[in-house]
């Protein structure tokens, strides 16, 4: 086999981001038992990656640099040419169609297909019913009484409905509801259709899970209220009936016991199905804790786990700038691995793993940070808990599996293209919003498709999107929605995180070009010590946290002595009553917890419903360090009723 050829079947076989539709986005190198076994999943070379990392000219990455630069100073308009020079118009991509609920807005063959299938109905004529509406549903996509009909008729008519699909059409009411949905998710009565579908097959927490995926996605819509509702509904539900269903079978009251014990054995040591019924019945963000911290404790028995601090502020550093976003209040924590395979993937309740592999595949932070993003949309949408919940693990109680196996189960197996694409929406919109080039996965997706060939093809039974398919519907995804292509990209500080995973330290000149062997020697003495000369005038801060519809993000600053900075921020205020806040009593900590001496720019602030504050906060006798994250806390609590804390880390 030749070494393209290997590089192709490494992508193909690993889960990488375009064929995983989960969170294991990038491959896998998952322990099997607690000895030696390694499930078979080929990684993609890291040197291949560099080496289409290297193919563009230096100039582009240049080119990049300087326009982040022009962007952070806030010279937008000029950093927009630059970054418009490297970066080429997508091809014009097919427009959605817009949605038709009035047949007679549709062509004459329509109509006839729609009048044929309800005198099917009244006469119970099952090949008038499902050929027309299966040709009107191919045909007229847009129209959607169309595809309410024909899951109508499906649920009515199982057997006809699943004689009638053609191989690569929906054989079922809830196959129908979730095609169309594809299509259209945003489709407020779609969903309601597809929710009853899944209560009437009592799969509560299905249909809690796409309730609130819907009402986290489309937030403005009108009826996202109504989805939360109808999500917490059915969550109880479910609750209940797990409940009950635990008491029949006498085992409620050792529930307890199961997850202490969990909680106490060693990881080699698996866990039982009732283990895990156990944490299931406490909810995603019990279990993922549960999980997640025995993994962590695998890493570092391996000595897996990266300690570096500047590398770790880097990760959680974007991370918070896009859990701010997600519109769930998860206690998110962010872990690097050193493993040279390319994945990323996210445990229930928001604890995020990412390898160097990942990093080192990325060519800027906003590539890492659209990766990233798509990976906690899986958990902001509550994919992984969803798959384990449906898995045959609690199906024998007795039966112990490696832990390993649980984490392929959750996130190192496709998820459903429907899944996939709700974490691309939700995760494309959040890396827009939180100021990257709304591209940063897309290009990362180029890169890897590229290397695994493109030759693969979507199908209604596929289980996910195909790589080249992919990347169509990202830059559909990002025409659609008007996201920016042309802002912050963040190269130089991403290849200087890169170097140091190298063991490189970062240098000021960094370009990610192949350093060639100098003949020249290094020189002695006190000519060789150099100083680095502090950073002065503008820098970029990020982070940012939401509360309750109320965000607090940072938005850059200032270094304006060896001792003295600033820090600008802004309040938006998305709720129905008022946000306010003492200065005075605001704060900026260090990891310690020392207390800093601050000034803010107003003695009070109070922000209306639905307004929008800029403040800006100097920190004084305190030196500025020109590489990575300050590790520094910004800390406001609210002064109205209330009494959130916000706690933003740059």
């Amino acid at each position: 086999m030749t070494k393209a050829s290997q590089v192709a079947q490494g992508i193909k076989l690993s889960l990488i981001l375009t064929t995983t539709t989960s969170g294991l986005l990038l491959g896998a190198n998952i322990s099997a038992d607690a000895k030696s076994k390694i499930v078979a999943h080929h990684q993609i070379p890291i040197k291949s990656i560099q080496i289409a990392q290297q193919s563009p000219a230096i100039s582009r990455f240049q080119t990049l640099a300087e326009a982040d630069e022009l962007h952070k100073k806030g010279q937008l308009q000029a950093a927009e040419i630059l970054y418009r020079k490297v970066k080429p118009e997508f091809p014009p991509g097919e427009k959605r169609r817009t949605t038709v609920y009035e047949i007679e807005q549709l062509p004459g063959d329509a109509q006839v297909y729609w009048r044929n299938a309800n005198e099917g109905l009244r006469q119970n004529l099952d090949t008038n019913i499902f050929e027309s509406l299966q040709r009107l549903t191919t045909n007229y996509s847009e129209f959607i009484p169309g595809h309410l009909l024909l899951a109508e008729a499906c649920k009515k008519k199982v057997d006809a409905c699943k004689k009638y699909a053609k191989s690569d059409q929906p054989k079922n009411s809830l196959e129908v509801l979730v095609q169309a949905g594809e299509l259209y998710p945003d489709e407020p009565d779609l969903l309601k259709a597809k929710i009853k579908t899944l209560e009437s097959e009592k799969q509560f927490l299905d249909a809690a899970i796409a309730a609130r995926q819907f009402a986290i996605i489309y937030i403005n819509y009108p009826e996202a209220p109504e989805f939360e509702k109808i999500a917490e509904k059915n969550l109880q539900r479910h609750k209940s009936e797990l409940n009950e269903r635990l008491r029949t079978q006498g085992i409620f009251n050792t529930l307890v016991g199961a997850v202490t014990s969990f909680k106490t054995q060693n990881w080699q040591s698996g866990i039982s199905g009732l283990q895990t019924l156990a944490m299931l019945s406490q909810g995603e963000s019990v279990f993922g804790k549960s999980l997640a911290d025995k993994y962590v404790e695998q890493y570092r028995q391996q000595s897996k786990l990266v300690d570096d601090p500047q590398v770790l502020n880097y990760v959680k550093g974007i991370s918070n700038r896009l859990t701010a976003l997600m519109g769930r209040d998860f206690e998110y924590e962010y872990y690097v691995i050193k493993d040279n395979s390319v994945n990323a993937f996210a445990v229930p309740g928001g604890k995020i793993f990412i390898h160097t592999g990942a990093i080192m595949a990325t060519n800027s932070e906003a590539e890492l940070a659209g990766l990233l993003s798509h990976e906690i949309a899986h958990a902001v949408l509550s994919h992984g808990f969803q798959r384990v919940t449906q898995s045959q693990f609690i199906s024998s109680l007795s039966n112990v599996i490696p832990l390993s196996d649980m984490l392929q189960e959750m996130v190192g197996k496709e998820h459903s293209r429907e899944n996939e694409r709700q974490a691309d929406i939700l995760g494309a919109r959040v890396l827009s919003k939180a100021g990257y080039a709304a591209d940063g996965l897309r290009n990362l997706m180029v890169t890897l498709n590229t290397l695994s060939g493109g030759k693969e093809r979507t199908t209604w039974q596929s289980t996910h999107p195909a790589p080249t398919e992919r990347v169509q519907y990202l830059e559909s995804l990002i025409q659609r929605n008007n996201y920016n292509r042309y802002t912050y990209e963040g190269v130089k500080q991403h290849k200087e995180i890169q170097n140091l995973l190298q063991g490189i330290s970062p240098t000021a000149n960094d370009t990610p070009a192949v350093s060639q062997p100098s003949d020249k020697k290094p020189a002695t003495g006190s000519q060789n010590t150099q100083r680095t000369k502090p950073i002065r005038g503008v820098v970029e801060i990020t982070g940012g946290q939401t509360r309750e519809n109320v965000e607090i993000r940072l938005d850059g600053g200032k270094v304006e002595s060896d001792r003295n900075f600033s820090i600008n921020f802004i309040v938006e205020n998305g709720s129905d009553r008022a946000f306010g806040f003492v200065p005075l009593y605001a704060q900026v900590v260090t990891e310690g917890g020392k207390r800093l001496t601050t000034k803010f720019s107003s003695a009070e602030a109070l922000v209306p419903a639905g307004g929008t504050m800029k403040g800006t906060v100097q920190v004084l006798g305190q030196a500025w360090k020109n590489q990575g994250s300050q590790n520094l806390t910004l800390v406001i609590k609210e002064s109205t009723s209330g009494g959130r804390v916000f706690r933003i880390s740059f």
